[in-house]
């Protein structure tokens, strides 16, 4: 009976796993927004894939909440694995609600900033999937994973500068700030802004993994 018990008890290991997958599956919701952007074609069709995608990370988040109360030992704080889980299924909302706000827009004119905003998120989600996995073991991997965290730092910025060019142009192609802004300008200003808050939920995502990390060595 004792060794049937210990068999159905979540173990420490198994949220390493979960974090991995769940990471991956943010990437593949990044991934499937810069398809989308990229064709301007079939945004219903690749906005479903997103929800599907959001939907199966959001089951990954509900095993992670329930396993820090089922598990007596965890590998690190509760309130860090609640937190990282949280953070990642940040990023996926955001992923799922710019697909949506395209398809409810039919936004099809995508701007150089937008397209390049939506391969920073590919960068930022490609990198946290590869360097989570190491957080099983944070002394062996302690500069691996402050690189991944950098790197996630380094690319969000580039998005903020993104960011400022973009509504610096859109107000030079409106006409400057005394002149009424169009609805197309409108929307791509939602647009950019929306994307610019997917970088930001990434930082979000390497900042708790630094806060794990000081804890940890």
């Amino acid at each position: 009976m004792l060794n049937l018990f210990r068999a159905l008890m979540p173990r420490e290991e198994r949220f390493f796993d979960l974090f991995a997958e769940h990471a991956r599956t943010v990437a593949t919701g990044a991934e499937a927004l810069r398809a989308m952007m990229a064709s301007g074609q079939d945004l219903e069709e690749r906005f479903q894939t997103i929800r599907r995608v959001e939907s199966e990370a959001d089951a990954i988040e509900k095993e992670i909440q329930l396993a820090v109360h089922r598990t007596f030992i965890v590998p690190f704080d509760r309130s860090d694995i609640q937190e990282l889980g949280k953070r990642m299924d940040d990023v996926l909302n955001l992923i799922e609600e710019t697909a949506r706000h395209l398809v409810e827009a039919g936004f099809t004119d995508y701007t150089p900033e937008m397209h390049a905003q939506a391969d920073a998120i590919v960068r930022c989600t490609a990198r946290l999937s590869a360097g989570i996995p190491l957080l099983r073991d944070i002394p062996k991997h302690v500069e691996q994973l402050h690189a991944m965290t950098a790197e996630v730092s380094r690319i969000e910025s580039e998005g903020d500068r993104l960011l400022r060019e973009a509504n610096h142009r859109l107000r030079d192609e409106s006409g400057g700030l005394d002149s009424p802004i169009t609805h197309r300008h409108a929307l791509q200003r939602e647009i950019i802004e929306l994307l610019e808050r997917v970088l930001d939920a990434c930082e979000d995502v390497a900042d708790t993994i630094d806060g794990i990390i000081v804890e940890q060595v």
